[in-house]
Order: structure tokens, then sequence, then C-alpha cells
């Protein structure tokens, strides 16, 4: 039998293990110190739920699950056979969907609004390569029930606080308002049934340039007009919001001004990090209706979290607009820049190792609850030591900072 993991899952050596516990608890600690409150939801969730969330390219990489025993049977006895047909389960592919459909079932017993913490493993049918899993953590603050643009700087405020603590160095966050880019594209004459893949094509910017951009706009069979509005705006420089005013509509300047008060409230909330205007932001997910931000690090490169306002989602299970707004840590990325650089989490417990011999266990776990008392120590007993000064040294060398050998 096969004893490797599946590709893209990972399993993890118990000092590993401990790391990512801290870690865990670190960002946890941070969230519900801020107010906000941990909730459960399964893995597993309706197929026709997940199938009709708008979560864009997520949606290419769900993990079915087959129909059982009757049902199944008479699906494959179809001719021909329909694939959708013989599936009507699957596994979550982020905490967002899971989250609408369980403030959906459980609303009357939860309060207004409501602030909610989710840490949990999700599933994507990825290819499996560096830095893409098939199962993985995110760790999601929540607020349901609240339009306020209160609710989007005090997700930035809480989640720049947890990056904070963990120690990654510098980091930027950076914001955009979905609505105001499609009402500037269609202003500038991209049809309204095409702003969805404008938008796919400019959130690639920093990636290909204003050439690429353009190149790909025009493979695409867009308005040449409308194109080279695009371009100009791309060649002006660095984009303001003042800037992108001038090619929205009188009906974008509301969104723009809260958009404004957003990014200037949040960037004199801390020294320790930048909020910035970035017009080329879309994030892949459709539910996304408004507001959208994401993390990059300075240091170490890459996005380390993201989110935004998805306001139309909840309302597809209840029938009444709900607002909400969610920011999610990568938690895999933050794990493995802490993992690579040697990042000590703050609050990191000494480790200590009893050696001792069987006849004296009980002396070992009352010097263990002692010094358990003494101190947050984690502790651990190693019990018939042979070879004192051999296991001395494997202990040693395993990573405790301190080891009491106990009448050995």
């Amino acid at each position: 039998m096969n004893i490797k993991p599946q590709k893209g899952m990972q399993e993890y050596l118990p000092d590993a293990a401990a790391l990512r516990d801290r870690l865990m608890s670190l960002i946890l600690d941070t969230y519900t110190r801020c107010g906000f409150t941990r909730i459960y939801t399964p893995a597993v969730e309706s197929a026709e739920n997940l199938d009709k969330s708008d979560g864009g390219d997520n949606l290419n990489l769900i993990f079915k699950i087959l129909k059982r025993g009757e049902k199944l049977d008479a699906a494959l006895a179809k001719t021909p056979v329909d694939e959708k047909e013989l599936c009507d389960l699957g596994l979550r592919y982020d905490l967002t969907l899971p989250l609408s459909r369980y403030y959906a079932n459980n609303r009357n017993s939860l309060p207004s609004p409501f602030k909610c913490i989710q840490i949990d493993k999700v599933y994507r049918a990825e290819r499996p390569q560096r830095g893409r899993l098939r199962e993985f953590v995110q760790c999601d603050i929540d607020i349901l029930g609240s339009d306020s643009i209160c609710s989007e700087i005090e997700l930035i405020s809480v989640t720049a606080k947890a990056l904070g603590k963990i120690g990654i160095g510098d980091f930027t966050v950076r914001v955009n308002d979905r609505r105001i880019l499609r009402n500037s594209l269609m202003t500038m004459g991209f049809p309204e049934d095409t702003l969805d893949t404008v938008s796919v094509t400019f959130d690639k910017l920093d990636k290909i340039g204003a050439d690429g951009v353009a190149a790909e706009l025009t493979e695409k069979q867009m308005p040449e007009d409308a194109i080279n509005k695009l371009r100009g705006l791309i060649e002006s420089g660095s984009i303001t919001l003042g800037g992108m005013e001038k090619y929205c509509s009188e009906d974008a300047k509301p969104m723009i001004e809260s958009l404004r008060t957003i990014i200037e409230t949040a960037d004199k909330l801390s020294p320790d990090y930048k909020v910035v205007y970035d017009p080329s932001l879309v994030r892949g997910q459709g539910y996304y209706t408004g507001t959208v931000f994401e993390v990059a690090s300075e240091k170490f490169g890459g996005t380390v979290a993201g989110g935004g306002r998805y306001d139309g989602l909840i309302g597809r299970f209840t029938g009444e607009n709900v607002p909400a707004v969610g920011f999610s840590i990568g938690f895999e990325r933050i794990f493995s820049i802490v993992t690579e650089n040697n990042i000590a989490l703050a609050g990191s417990r000494k480790k200590t190792a009893i050696l001792y011999k069987q006849e004296d266990i009980l002396e070992a776990i009352a010097k263990s609850a002692e010094l358990e008392e003494e101190s947050d120590v984690t502790l651990v007993l190693v019990p018939n030591p042979k070879k004192v000064d051999k296991l001395y040294s494997k202990t040693k060398n395993a990573g405790f900072d301190e080891i009491i050998k106990l009448n050995v």
C-alpha cells in the first residue's frame, strides 16, 4: 500500500504541527480579542449551492462527491449518462459560501451585525505545485448584516493587527471597489456584458503591463476606442481615485467618496502598514459586489490576505438582501514565510524535557505539575533513559530549551 499522502495534501511532523498550532492560536487570539466569535461549518456542501455560488475559476476546482446506493444506480442507468446527475455533494472550496448558508439557516439566533471567525480546511482540485495545495487552511473574519463602511475599516485593522503580531514585516493593503471599475469601463465604451472578462484582463496589469492588457483585450475583440481609453488611463502614471473619477459617470461619485473614506481612515490607524488604492484589483470570485482588498508583503512578496464585500450571496438563500464583507488570511502562505525565514512567533513557549526512570514516574509527573504552575512551558516526560548521555544529546538536538535529569 502507498504510504505517501495524496498529491496536494500535506502531513506535518510534530515540530511543524506545533508551529502551525501556535500560528493559528495567535491569529485566533487576535480575532477574538477584537470581538469576533468562532463558528464551525461542514466541509461538505450541496453541489447545487456550490455550483450557483459565483466562485469564479474555483467552480472548476470543486471536489465532487458521487451519489450513493440507488440514487447513483439510477443516474448511471440513464443513457447517455449525465455527469451533473452523478453528484449531489461537494467539498467546500472556500469558507464564504458555507458561511452564507450558515447565516441563512441560523440568522434568528445570531446577533446583528454578526462578527464571526472561521479557521478551517478548504479543498480545491488544483494542479499540485509550490504554493498550490488541494487541502489547505483559511483564516476568515466576516461581518454580516452591516452595510456601513466601518465594517471594511474594522476588517482591515483587525487583519493587519494579526499580521503584525506574526511578524512578517512591512506590508501594503490594496483596496478597490468593483462597482467603480465597472462604471469606468462602461463609460469608456466596453459593453456591459463584457465587463467581467475585461476586469479579469485588467487584473493582470502588474504581470503583463499596458501592452499586454491592450493585446489581450484586442484578442477578445473589444471596441478599439474603449481599449485606447483604458490604455490612456494606465499610461497616465499612478492611477489615483481622483484620476479614475474622470472616467466615471456621476452615479459613481458616492462610491468613490466611500472608498476614499475607507482608504484614508484605515491608513491612519497604524504607521506600520500602508493602505492604497489599486484600480486593477478585482479578485476572482464573482460573488464580490463592491469593495475588494488584498494584503501584499513588501519583504517576502506575493499576497498574504484578501477579501471583499459580497452583499448578494446570503440573499440567494433567504430571498432578502443581507450585506456582508469578509477578510481572509492565507494561512499556508504565512506558514511558509514563518518556516522558511525562521520567524520566532510572539509568546512561543519554552520547551522542557524531564528524563526519569520508570520507578520515578510519580515524582516526574509531580515535577512537571510544579514547573507548569511556575511558568508557561511545554513539558515532555522522557522515561527509561538506559544511556543517559546519549539520550540527553538526542533530546537536546530535538530543540528543547531545557533538559532536567530526575534521579538519573
